[in-house]
């Protein structure tokens, strides 16, 4: 028999079968704990949920969306709060917070337990979307006594000096992007949103280095330097860059633009100011030969629409150079355009141009030189249209179709009584100054011109013809372009002898008179605008 001393456990073979035990005992226990527990670390939705059980980390998370509170941070510091229970905020599960909890790896907790764990399950925020508007609606920053609106850079004048002043950036906020960036933290449950990080805030589009700024800014010197001047027969005027300024408008996007409007005011008082009648200017005929022409046109029967085109144009080219000064003279601002009758004395030939087109051409008769009454050139308006018309003189009282004025009582209007048109027939079978025309002719012309339009009557040398022709040849002809005339007034008083006989019928005569000596051309006294023709 062995004595009981021989078995004696040693003590380190006691140390590991008790630590061996408590290891077991733990593992054990921690693989029962964790079976249905979170482990450290994990987190369900976002929340911590470290240690719980399922129940508790649903309770946990319902409990934290009741009490829920979303921080707003917004421009310049301030901070402001939404409730969960002022917007009726719940969040409803449709996955078993269990099921989640059976992913983890209880066996093996002592290693799981070192790594994060982030769970999501299928879960669903609601909240009464009338309720967080009212709640957006009411914050401290989108109320409009605390609103701060973005100013773009500005261009102010100072001492006749421009500088830039830097835009004011403000705290506008952009309600649709607030909204759309809190109803996405509500519904995510964030503690807290940037209003600022999120591009809430209404942007400045410009800054003061940004090329169209600087394009503006250098608009505005080379307009303070411009002088426009306008030169009449004896006076002149200058329109200053000072003066320019106050027309300026500038855009949103810095575009630099003339009031219109302004321009067109100061053109308009240009004109009742100065007065340019007598002008001389060159005219470029149907014949390709350039004359001199008096222009007897009032200021006041000057287009300003189109005289404040050419001030624009001068400014916009002023933009595009280094220009400075400008100048107009009076025989500038007599703007023939693109529709106008033009009248060749000696060629006996009219030509009609609408919109920059010829519409009509014919043979006419004008008046008889060697009576005193040929017909002065110039540069004339029509005055009034009329049809019918009965033109009145001293000795006869005559109807036409149509009539249309021009220079006192000279104007154009159908001549029945003429069997033949064109030619040298003015010389013995002239007018007492008006213009006869073919009845067609005289239609067309009517019911493509108004009062207000212009008539250019001149001598050309080496254009005559070289006889009468027959107010149906081929040299008169005319392009449908009519338009309906208004209904006419009767004039009162009209001055043309259309016949010696004051009568409707041909004209005829056996008097054999030869052309004045006298060139109408180079008479040097203006028309008189209320003179009768007899």
């Amino acid at each position: 028999m062995i004595p009981k001393a021989a078995f004696k456990m040693p003590t380190w073979a006691k140390v590991c079968i008790i630590t061996a035990a408590v290891l077991l005992l733990t593992y054990g226990a921690g693989t029962l704990f964790f079976s249905s527990h979170f482990m450290w670390n994990s987190s369900l939705n976002g929340v911590d949920v470290s240690l719980l059980t399922a129940e508790q980390a649903q309770g946990k998370i319902e409990t934290m969306v009741g009490q829920y509170e979303l921080e707003i941070l917004e421009r310049d510091g301030e901070r402001e709060t939404i409730a969960g229970a002022d917007i009726h905020l719940e969040i409803q599960f449709f996955t078993d917070v269990r099921e989640v909890m059976q992913e983890q790896k209880s066996y093996i907790w002592f290693l799981e337990s070192f790594q994060s764990k982030n769970y999501t399950i299928d879960s669903l925020v609601t909240y009464d979307i009338g309720s967080l508007q009212e709640q957006i609606q009411a914050l401290a920053c989108m109320q409009k006594e605390n609103i701060i609106e973005p100013v773009e850079p500005q261009i102010k004048r100072v001492l006749g000096t421009f500088t830039i002043q830097e835009g004011v950036e403000g705290n506008k906020p952009i309600s649709y992007a607030v909204g759309k960036t809190i109803r996405t933290a509500v519904s995510s449950l964030s503690a807290q949103v940037d209003l600022e990080e999120e591009g809430c805030y209404k942007a400045l589009e410009y800054s003061a280095e940004d090329p169209e700024v600087q394009e503006a800014l250098e608009t505005l010197e080379k307009l303070q330097k411009i002088e426009v001047t306008y030169r009449f027969p004896d006076e002149e005027e200058t329109l200053t860059g000072d003066d320019i300024l106050e027309w300026v408008r500038i855009s949103e996007d810095y575009e630099v633009r003339i009031d219109r409007r302004q321009a067109e005011d100061y053109v308009e008082s240009l004109m009742e100011t100065h007065e340019i009648r007598g002008q001389v200017i060159d005219f470029q005929t149907s014949l390709n030969q350039t004359v001199e022409i008096t222009s007897y046109l009032r200021s006041s029967e000057l287009d300003i629409g189109k005289e404040t085109e050419e001030l624009l144009e001068i400014l916009e080219q002023a933009k595009d150079s280094r220009r400075t000064e400008f100048v107009r003279d009076a025989s500038d601002m007599v703007a023939i355009g693109d529709t106008y009758i033009e009248i060749n004395l000696t060629s006996q030939h009219l030509y009609c141009y609408k919109d920059g087109k010829m519409i009509l051409e014919t043979d006419i008769v004008s008046g008889r030189p060697s009576t005193g009454h040929a017909t002065p050139p110039g540069i004339f308006t029509i005055r009034y249209t009329a049809s019918p018309a009965i033109l009145v003189g001293e000795d006869y009282r005559t109807p036409v179709s149509y009539w249309m004025p021009f220079n006192g009582g000279i104007g154009l209007h159908d001549a029945t009584w003429q069997y033949a048109f064109g030619g040298s027939r003015y010389i013995s079978n002239g007018s007492h100054g008006c213009i006869n025309l073919p009845l067609s002719m005289a239609r067309e012309i009517y019911n493509n011109y108004e009062a207000g339009d212009i008539v250019v009557v001149y001598h050309l040398a080496g254009s005559a013809a070289g006889s009468s022709a027959s107010a149906t040849r081929s040299t008169s002809a005319t392009v449908s372009a009519s338009t309906e005339a208004s209904e006419p007034a009767v004039p009162e008083e009209a001055a043309d002898n259309p016949a010696s006989t004051g009568e409707t019928q041909p004209e005829s005569s056996t008097e054999n008179t030869e052309a004045s000596t006298e060139n109408p051309s180079e008479s040097t006294e203006l028309p008189s605008e209320d003179a009768t023709e007899n």
